[in-house]
């Protein structure tokens, strides 16, 4: 379980932004994660909270915004892949993705992120 070692990583990254600003307690953490990242949230908030015992994070809640992939065509294309069709799933999908103006094959361009993207402190 690969979860627990990027929640280690984000915790640390919490603690010392609250620490900066002389935080006593963290309320909440909203974490960007991306479709194609490879990161299941369930078992990232069951780690973070694993990793936050004993910090002032310990009773932190936790809410994840996923985001979904873009892609980017030498024809100039930026933006959503086409609809995911033939059963595939969305990783199985982007594997072979084709520019939905031009029909080249597009670069991933987005949906592996995995970022704090804000914390509620007191």
């Amino acid at each position: 379980m690969h979860e627990y070692s990027l929640a280690v990583d984000l915790m640390e990254s919490v603690l010392a932004a609250a620490e900066e600003n002389n935080a006593s307690v963290v309320n909440h953490i909203n974490i960007k994660i991306g479709k194609i990242a490879h990161v299941n949230p369930m078992q990232l908030e069951f780690c973070l909270k694993a990793v936050s015992e004993g910090t002032i994070a310990e009773k932190a809640e936790y809410s994840f915004e996923s985001v979904d992939p873009e892609i980017k065509c030498d024809c100039g294309y930026f933006g959503k892949p086409g609809k995911c069709g033939d059963g595939l799933d969305l990783l199985e999908y982007m594997t072979s993705l084709k520019c939905p103006l031009c029909g080249k094959n597009a670069e991933v361009n987005g949906g592996t992120e995995l970022a704090v993207e804000s914390i509620d402190i007191d």
